[in-house]
Order: structure tokens, then sequence, then C-alpha cells
């Protein structure tokens, strides 16, 4: 389904402190040409780090002011805790969180495949310390970048210090949407035939193969959090696109859906249970939910009306999903809803949402300026941030 892209002026200041890790960054902006970024007032954790190595430093710096909870620029009568950040060996890194409150300081040591992951694994364990949520710094993400030119797939960390290009098609490749243990990779790509196919990337092995090949549309491939099932969206013979589910081989294919308006962007919930996805029976996409074992298409809510689609289910709590709703003037928002409060929430100007393991913060994407970037936002505090890849349809994993 493709959505019209509204131009938004530049707010703001970029965070600097992400710009200077000078990762992938293909559409770097001057100071005048800044990405927005929105500050929301909320309770934070004024935080002070150090770290012996200067980069290390920096990295947590970045990492603590896009979580929204945090302030690691707090004035020193405002700091809480003092992390000091000291590596130990290649591979791990020690975090002392120093408090002038009693009893309140602590110490942790964790271990990655890097000095970076080891220090991205130590930040996720202050962050679960002191706030009791899990910490997503350690996480990956996917996601489409035209630095090329085409459209491909590459694999990040969240602040994109180590960014590897998965595909080299020289064509369309979409919608990457992990496996749940983040070995595996789905994605829907053009390269064969020029139509598209669902294809499995194996990250190990740097091999791949077709999941969905079907004749007409292949696309929308997204695994169950139990790693059981894969739900898709594929051409009926009568030429409608619907709902499709099958085991996590690509076997077993089975028909959800018998309508004719079009399907698009399927989530699963927490429990494998159940499926959203975004169809147009009345003309405009809205959001739809049905069991995962079969049934019939029911309405999100009444609240969730006005060109809504791209929901993505939040994996700790079931009541709670984001989405993406176009506005008359053609602005896109990315918002919450509530199942059993009937909330909605609008987070920021942006589409293609998609949850961090924490239930919490929220990746999306944003259209500045002609160039398609990635933020994250925390859906608490508001508290919005660029990361600092210009990117679009990220998708994450964190695997412990």
């Amino acid at each position: 389904m493709i959505f019209s892209r509204s131009k938004l002026p530049a707010l703001g200041v970029i965070l600097a402190a992400c710009l200077a890790l000078g990762g992938f960054a293909p559409a770097a902006l001057a100071a005048d040409d800044a990405l927005p970024v929105t500050y929301y007032s909320g309770k934070q954790i004024g935080v002070s780090i150090v770290s012996s190595s200067p980069e290390i430093e920096q990295l947590m710096r970045s990492a603590f002011f896009i979580h929204g909870a945090f302030n690691p620029n707090a004035i020193a009568s405002s700091v809480e805790y003092t992390l000091r950040f000291t590596p130990v060996g290649a591979n791990q890194m020690s975090v002392a969180a120093e408090s002038k409150a009693p009893g309140a300081s602590f110490q942790v040591t964790a271990t990655g495949a890097t000095l970076t992951e080891a220090a991205y694994r130590a930040a996720d364990a202050v962050v679960e310390h002191l706030t009791q949520r899990p910490g997503f710094f350690a996480g990956k993400l996917a996601f489409v970048s035209t630095r090329t030119k085409y459209r491909e797939i590459y694999v990040s960390d969240i602040l994109g210090r180590s960014v590897l290009q998965l595909t080299q098609d020289h064509s369309i490749s979409a919608n990457p949407r992990w496996s749940p243990d983040g070995a595996k990779l789905l994605y829907t790509g053009y390269y064969r035939s020029g139509f598209p196919d669902i294809i499995l990337y194996n990250i190990a092995t740097h091999m791949r193969s077709v999941f969905a090949g079907y004749q007409g549309t292949n696309t929308g491939g997204t695994f169950s959090p139990d790693g059981k099932s894969v739900a898709m969206i594929l051409s009926s013979k009568e030429g409608s696109t619907e709902l499709f589910v099958s085991d996590a081989e690509g076997k077993n294919v089975r028909r959800l859906t018998h309508t004719m308006s079009s399907k698009s962007s399927p989530t699963w919930s927490p429990d494998s249970s159940r499926i959203i996805l975004a169809c147009d029976p009345q003309g405009a996409p809205l959001l739809y939910q049905i069991p995962a074992a079969g049934g019939s298409l029911q309405l999100v809510a009444n609240k969730v009306y006005a060109y809504s689609a791209e929901a993505a289910w939040n994996p700790v709590d079931p009541s709670l999903i984001a989405f993406m709703q176009q506005m008359s003037n053609g602005t896109m928002q990315v918002l919450t809803y509530n199942f059993k409060t009937g909330e909605v929430k609008v987070l920021a100007d942006g589409f293609e949402p998609c949850w961090a393991n924490d239930g919490r913060h929220i990746f999306y994407t944003n259209h500045v300026k002609g160039v398609d970037h990635l933020y994250i936002v925390d859906s608490i505090t508001k508290k919005a941030a660029p990361l600092p890849m210009a990117g679009s349809d990220a998708a994450f994993v964190y695997v412990k």
C-alpha cells in the first residue's frame, strides 16, 4: 500500500552526539538543515556518564539520550547516578552506578561479541535496574535504505555503528521482518521477476531462498512471536489480495480472509493468537483483527479511523498497538491505541512504527526534506529523537 508523504518543516537541532558517531549517514544535514527533534517534559533520571574510553563515553551518552527516561546532560545538582563504564578485556564492560542515596549504588558487568555490544548490554542492565523495564540498546535494526540509489536491506545496531548491507539486488527490497531469534529475516524482493516475492534470508550463512513466490502479489511476510507461523499477503485466485498464514517453512498455507478489498501490513499479538491488518472495504484502509486460527474480520475500534494502517502490536502489553494514521492534509502520524481504555495517543509525525522489546519505545520513519530518516520515540514521555542513519521501514529484534 502506498501513502502520500507530506514534507515537514525543519524544527530544532539534530542530535549532535549521534552525528558525531560517524556511522551510517548517507544524507548528513548541515546545522541549518537539521532533522526535527522534539522534546517533551517528563520525569527523567539525571545521569552523568564517564569512561576511560572517550569513544565508549560518547556512545553511552548518545544511547541514554535517545532513551527518554534519562537526562545525560543534567546539571550537577540534578544528577542522581554517575555511570562509570570501564572496559574489561576485549569484550566485557563493567559499569558502576554511583548514587548519593544510601544503598542505591550498584555495579554490573556484561559480555558481548564486541566491546561495543558489551557496553550496550551493560547499559541495558542499568536501564532495567532503574526503570524496571528491559533495555533495548543491544538490539538490532533491519531497515531499507536508498544509499546505493536502490532500495536495499541493511542491518545495524541502533546507533549506526555497525552497518551491514544484506541485499545487492539493484531492485526494490522492502518490509524486512526478523524471526524471533534474530537468525532469519523475511523481506519482499522484486529482483527475480520484477514482481513481489517473499524472500527468507539466513543471517549466519547469508543464503536466501524464496519463501513465497506465487503468481501475483507476495508481500508482508511476518513471523509470529512464537516463531511457528508466518502471516503474509498473497494474491487469491479471484485477483484480490488476502491474508494467509503458513508454518515457519512456508508450508501448510491457509487462507484467512475472503473479501475483495486490499489488505496489507499484518502484525501478530504477543501470544500469536490474533492478527491485525489494514483493510479498505470502504475505500480507505482501516485496522481489523482476525483470529490466527480463522474467523471473521472485526474492526479494531471506531476511534481508529481516517486512513489507518501499519499496525504494530506491543510485545509486552497485548492491550496496546501502535499504528500510522494519515490526516486529511496528507500528514502522517504515529499513534497508539489502548484496547482496554480506548485511549488514542498521538506520539509523533511519521509512519511505519515498530516496537522495541521493552514495550515502551517505538522506532518509526519520518520523511524530511525528500529523505526518509529513522527515529525513535518514547511512548511514555513522547520524547522523539532521530537515529544517525537515513532509512525507512525499520524492524527490531533483541536477542539475549
